[in-house]
């Protein structure tokens, strides 16, 4: 019975359309979408975040320097940032936060200029607000850190899903 139930399982998720971004295409593998990555020029971001955020993306688009005739531009809107207290200790002061960044990102074809894609990504991490106020910069900063690195991650991911079609 479980035998019929796995076999059920896998015809049923094979059938759904999910299809692994690098899989063995003969119209796009891996290398290929290496190369397309390699091929977008990524706009400065404004502020602090957003030049973290195009470092990050820098890192893992470009493996061999920066393209020297992009086919595709990436711009990115600025990084709207919120903190959220979530967590309330029995004094009544806050002892946990929540912080949310979202950007949106439109790639473009820089030969007639038309976006071909436009998303919106968001990342959400949580950090311990301290007693001392260095210890919780610190502990809001890799909070920052990691989003950045979740959005860098999340906008990679789109962009490789639709250079894979």
């Amino acid at each position: 019975m479980k035998s019929f139930l796995i076999l059920i399982t896998l015809l049923l998720i094979s059938a759904c359309g999910f299809e692994p971004v690098y899989k063995n295409n003969p119209d796009m593998d891996q290398s290929s979408i290496k190369t397309a990555l390699q091929n977008v020029e990524i706009a400065v971001i404004p502020n602090r975040e957003g030049q973290a955020l195009r470092n990050a993306l820098i890192d893992q688009f470009y493996k061999n320097g920066y393209p020297s005739a992009p086919e595709y531009r990436l711009v990115i809107s600025p990084i709207n940032e919120s903190i959220v207290e979530i967590g309330i200790d029995k004094d009544d002061n806050a002892s946990r936060a929540q912080l949310r960044q979202m950007a949106t990102f439109e790639l473009i074809r820089t030969n007639n200029n038309t976006s071909v894609l436009k998303r919106t990504v968001r990342a959400t991490t949580g950090y311990n607000i301290l007693l001392g106020q260095f210890t919780t910069f610190v502990t809001e900063s890799d909070a920052r850190k990691q989003a950045i690195h979740t959005l860098s991650d999340n906008i990679t991911t789109q962009i490789e899903l639709y250079f894979s079609r």
